[in-house]
């Protein structure tokens, strides 16, 4: 039985005009989860990563920690929707980010704030209400179909480490379980930075095993991000 392991990437820099870029505390988590699968004695004959810098930041540093020379295969279909699009269309001020930045800081609750925008943008782009560059049916089906392609190139006992977002990981999780659009926002809200959730490759398909294990991260909570 094949297993493909798909790590959500570290902390970045959400309040920071270059969101596309890993904190001092990402490039610590995502260190941190390769020596956890370097522990675990995981091997892998396939890595692959999104496009996103995000993504190739976490995946160097904890391929480093696992002494991985290979470079990880690269596909757009592991990026994380444009959050800045979806925002931009939900409320046009939004464009500009120091508008956002503003609106949040200003806030009692800044954090919740931020994910009460977040959650409104998500569920128009779901309802198509607007013109979009990428779609919510076509985000799922580019997820679901790169993992599909991922396992149909792993032989039995064969592993796969994949760099990713909560988007797609929740998207594949959501189709793996069989659950409704409708919990795709509270499955994603619940992802941790660097978390692993496993999918097994079996004779009947595909299935989850783990879904977000961030067990690496808790004997410091301050390690412990959503955002």
């Amino acid at each position: 039985m094949a297993l493909i392991y798909l790590v959500r990437h570290g902390q970045a820099s959400f309040f920071n005009s270059d969101y596309d870029k890993l904190t001092e505390l990402g490039i610590q988590q995502s260190k941190i989860v390769g020596r956890a699968l370097e522990e675990r004695k995981l091997y892998a004959s396939l890595f692959a990563s999104g496009s996103l810098y995000r993504h190739q930041e976490t995946a160097n540093h904890c391929l480093n920690e696992l002494g991985v020379k290979d470079e990880p295969a690269i596909s757009n279909n592991w990026n994380e929707y444009d959050h800045i699009e979806l925002l931009s269309k939900f409320n046009p001020e939004y464009a500009n980010f120091s508008k956002l930045n503003n609106d949040i800081r200003s806030h009692p609750a800044p954090l919740k704030k931020l994910q009460d925008i977040l959650n409104q943008s998500i569920s128009d782009w779901m309802d198509n209400k607007h013109d979009y560059s990428l779609s919510w049916q076509d985000f799922k089906e580019n997820a679901w179909i790169e993992l599909e392609n991922i396992a149909a190139s792993l032989s039995s006992r064969e592993n796969a480490l994949v760099f990713t977002s909560g988007g797609p990981i929740s998207a594949i999780v959501m189709k793996a379980m069989k659950l409704q659009d409708e919990q795709f926002i509270d499955l994603q809200n619940r992802i941790i930075n660097t978390s692993i959730t496993k999918i097994l490759v079996g004779k009947s398909g595909l299935s989850v095993s783990t879904y977000n294990d961030y067990s690496h991260l808790e004997h410091d909570f301050g390690l412990v991000t959503y955002r």
